[in-house]
């Protein structure tokens, strides 16, 4: 890397900054010499790297991962001693690692380079010093610098974790240690310190004995951060959220059973290090990272009470996507978490969080785990939160982990190839609700919890389910809150229209549930998931209760379904098994239909046990509803206990996953998602649709690249552009690339079929406009056409369509947002 600088240079000029903030994550590294023109250089090039994502901010922040937070803990004010940093490659700490087998492992950590540099506390002081001079001198950038702290032992060897305070490592709960065994202990938020007689900052006698670690981590960064230079505080990992931030069990869930803590002790022990360590360190920003799992997975697993935390205002941004994804490839568990995160803000705005480099481990993941693949930047940049006036909502803050590599290196073919993802993403940003809306129970769930234990297999599978239906193409990536929703006027509510709202029934009671059958009647759509109870849902969906009912069931399912081509897995279509566990899937089977010959009562799948029935899967509209519907899919999760575990292990492949007919229902409202897939336990596609100046762009991910998608929506087939196929009266046949986002503005209806193309052509003047975009479609036979130019351009009537040569008559061809066209055969040009 070049490390020259021979002028000043300012940020780019934005008038309009998309983002309030561009975070850029750092470890010491690059730093292999503490001269202090070397600390400038490494500086410099680390800023100058990264200015084209900067320009698009209001600010930035550089945060600093020193070691794992053992710096801070140690800190005694004295500036000359020498810091034990993250110097390594592979785990530290080594013993405490379950999957580390002896002392030969190569998996253990080793030093990066054969002379790292010494750093001393000092030193510290003047890099974090010299990255605001260089900002601000060379650049005219203000720059804020983070500290970290991290609850794991692998970053950096850490005494005081492991030999001397040990005791901090476990949880205790109800008198008792959690006996839970995960692979690995991290640091416990509500843990009690043991006496000793070492000299810290804010302890020059020693910790006494019974001291809580909040008030002791709390006293330590007030003295540590201002001396040090620091603005503000990161945690890492779920530090001060879980004891569990690896794995989908907890303290209250073993994997056989739940409801094992109670929710008001252990949520109250958690928000106990929150209150001690904000009164100890009430003027310093506290930002987190989270766990790897979504806000209904963490209160059934380990009863945290994320609402407090935000109307508490402890902190100020949610915690951002996870960057699990990218180690695990479950995608849908970072939307999902994401997405249930952001439903309820603690502040103005969000984050979004991409994993470039990692500084600490052998994976870079844009080369080794992406392969140079933009899809954790598309399809998390796809989602957005509805606000209650009905408006869009995409992060304004993005953060990069890391912009250094686990070799120190600077590589400027990362920013090069990854910014330009990033502003484009930020560009097609979503300005109207999608088709799905994730209307999302953050206050009720904390709510159910808080009631009653027995409501955790609700709140588990809340979440846990539409993980499951994304990670199987549900285009879901619009979340509004219920807070929002209930608090929406009717001008925010007409904003809905066009959105399908998806939500679990669980919560949907008493006065609320008046307000959804409101929703409903008045000519809103909506997709419910789990058991129904109260009786106002229950008569609108004409369902009433049996006998709950548990095990495996044999599934009858009449949706059209996605196609497996192999010959060896081919099975009569409709037919399927699915295991059914109560205690993670919302309690037993029970509905079924009330009033077998209501003829506006669509049951699209039941399941059989003993010759006992239950309904599955209905849709019911009644003409009086002005065009409202409801779709119900009960589901269930196909997981089987496994011991400790990440993530859930999957049942065996005879049991069907029953997320994926929440896909197959949409039908029912006129949209068909199907995949082809050559076996079954193929993955399927990542499938997205963000609505963008009243276009339509699909964006997803394909693991398994041979799988192709057929698609039509209420106006027709979509025609993206950029692509071709095959369209008739059907659905329309993508082979789509492993990561695509692709606009689309043009759907057709046609009987006879044809190789139906799009592409944009070069934007011709016309006698009406100069043209700012040109589209064209190839080979239409006698098609009605839809087509959704901006809002803007129709609105000023800059619109254009030439059929051949001629130019068509657009005169009472607009209808809303779109222009319909009939029996249109050839080319036509779009143009505005």
């Amino acid at each position: 890397m070049s490390m020259s600088m021979s002028m000043s240079m300012s940020i780019p000029v934005n008038p309009k900054r998309t983002l309030q903030r561009v975070t850029l994550e750092m470890s010491l590294k690059p730093f292999k010499s503490m001269a202090p023109e070397d600390i400038e250089a490494v500086c410099a090039e680390a800023i100058r790297q990264w200015l084209p994502l900067i320009g698009m901010a209001e600010s930035c922040s550089m945060l600093l991962w020193v070691a794992d937070g053992s710096e801070i803990l140690v800190w005694d004010g004295d500036l000359q001693r020498e810091i034990e940093w993250a110097r390594y490659i592979g785990f530290a700490n080594e013993e405490y690692f379950g999957h580390i087998k002896d002392d030969k492992d190569p998996r253990i950590a080793r030093p990066y380079i054969s002379e790292p540099a010494r750093i001393t506390y000092g030193d510290l002081q003047f890099i974090i010093a010299s990255f605001k001079k260089v900002a601000a001198e060379r650049y005219g950038i203000r720059m804020e610098v983070g500290a970290t702290f991290d609850a794991g032992p692998e970053f950096a060897y850490s005494d005081f974790k492991y030999k001397l305070h040990p005791e901090i490592n476990r949880a205790e709960v109800n008198g008792q240690f959690i006996s839970l065994k995960a692979d690995y202990t991290v640091v416990c938020g509500w843990s009690k310190l043991k006496a000793d007689n070492a000299s810290y900052a804010s302890y020059p006698d020693g910790i006494p004995n019974d001291t809580a670690f909040g008030e002791f981590l709390g006293r330590q960064c007030a003295s540590f951060l201002p001396t040090l230079g620091f603005d503000y505080i990161w945690f890492s990992n779920g530090f001060a959220l879980s004891y569990f931030p690896w794995t989908y069990l907890g303290a209250n869930y073993d994997g056989t059973q739940l409801a094992l803590a109670d929710y008001e002790e252990l949520s109250s022990k958690m928000l106990s290090f929150w209150e001690l360590f904000k009164q100890e360190c009430p003027n310093y920003r506290t930002e987190i990272r989270g766990t790897n799992y979504g806000t209904g997975m963490d209160l059934a697993k380990d009863c945290i009470p994320l609402l407090e935390l935000y109307e508490r205002n402890y902190i100020e941004f949610p915690p951002p996507n996870s960057p699990w994804g990218a180690l695990n490839y479950d995608f849908g568990l970072e939307l999902t978490g994401y997405m249930s995160r952001i439903a309820v803000l603690p502040g103005e705005t969000y984050p979004y969080r991409f994993y470039a480099n990692d500084p600490w481990f052998w994976q870079n993941p844009w080369w080794d785990l992406y392969d140079r693949e933009p899809h954790d930047i598309y399809c998390p940049l796809s989602v957005a939160r509805v606000n209650t006036n009905g408006e869009l909502e995409s992060p304004r803050v993005v953060e990069i982990l890391t912009i250094d590599t686990e070799k120190g290196v600077l590589d400027e073919n990362v920013p090069m190839e990854v910014i330009p993802h990033i502003k484009k993403a930020f560009k097609d940003a979503p300005d109207q609700p999608g088709i799905l809306t994730w209307l999302y129970p953050f206050r009720e769930l904390h709510e159910a919890m808080a009631e009653s234990g027995e409501h955790s297999t609700d709140v588990f599978f809340n979440d846990w389910f539409v993980r499951n239906a994304i990670n199987q193409g549900l285009p879901l990536n619009t979340v509004l809150s219920t807070d929002d929703f209930f608090a929406m006027q009717d001008d925010a509510i007409h904003k809905l229209q066009d959105t399908i709202l998806f939500t679990s029934a669980f919560w949907i009671k008493g006065e609320k549930a008046q307000r959804i059958v409101e929703y409903i009647r008045q000519g809103g759509k909506i997709l419910i998931y789990g058991t129904v109870e109260d009786p106002a849902l229950r008569q609108l969906m004409n369902l009433r209760s049996e006998n709950a009912l548990e095990g495996t069931f044999s599934v009858n399912l009449s949706l059209p379904e996605d196609t497996i081509t192999s010959v060896e897995q081919q099975r009569e279509n409709g037919t399927h098994l699915i295991d059914h566990s109560s205690h993670i899937s919302g309690g037993g089977l029970s509905e079924v239909v009330d009033d077998a010959a209501d003829p506006f009562t669509q049951v699209h799948a039941t399941v059989k046990q003993d010759g006992l029935e239950r309904t599955f899967t209905l849709s019911r509209a009644l003409p009086e509803w002005n065009g409202g519907k409801v779709g119900w899919v009960r589901g269930s999760l196909p997981f089987q206990s496994a011991g400790v575990t990440h993530l859930p292990v999957r049942q065996e492949k005879e049991f069907m996953d029953s997320s994926v007919i929440v896909r197959y229902l949409l039908q029912q409202f006129d949209y068909s998602f199907l995949q082809t897939k050559d076996e079954e336990d193929a993955h399927h596609a990542l499938f997205f649709i963000a609505r963008h100046d009243n276009g339509f762009i699909l964006t997803g991910c394909k693991q398994d690249t041979s799988v192709t998608l057929q698609l039509r929506f209420p106006d027709g087939a979509p025609v993206i552009i950029g692509q071709s196929a095959i369209i008739g009266e059907g659905m329309a046949t993508y082979a789509l690339d492993r990561t695509f986002h692709d606009d689309c503005r043009v759907f057709v209806n046609q009987k006879q079929s044809s190789r139906i193309t799009s592409r944009e052509n070069q934007p011709f003047p016309t006698s009406k406009k100069r043209t700012v975009r040109n589209i064209s479609v190839y080979n239409l036979i006698e098609a009605d056409v839809t087509i959704y130019p901006p809002i803007a351009a129709l609105q000023a009537g800059i619109v254009e369509v030439k059929n051949g040569e001629q130019y068509l008559d657009l005169s009472g061809k607009i209808v809303g947002n779109r222009l319909l066209l009939s029996k249109i055969s050839g080319t036509i040009d779009i143009s505005w």
